[in-house]
């Protein structure tokens, strides 16, 4: 049969959801402000930057677990 999926694997789904969800929160906060502009201190930008940290590290966490065998 085949291998049962390791916490590595899991960790790698959850944030794959996580960058999912923050990255949706960040731009469609972005669009529905009511003032239109991007500033620093926004919670949509941090949700965005969050989003892309958590991107990017399930692909390298992803990359890093195949590489492993």
């Amino acid at each position: 049969m085949g291998e049962s999926p390791g916490p590595g694997t899991h960790l790698v789904s959850a944030l794959r959801l996580a960058a999912f969800g923050l990255l949706a929160l960040g731009f469609s906060g972005w669009v529905l402000d009511d003032g239109g502009e991007v500033s620093l201190e926004s919670p949509f930008t941090l949700a965005f930057g969050a989003g892309v940290a958590c991107a990017l590290a399930s692909i390298y966490l992803g990359i890093f677990l195949a590489n492993r065998d």
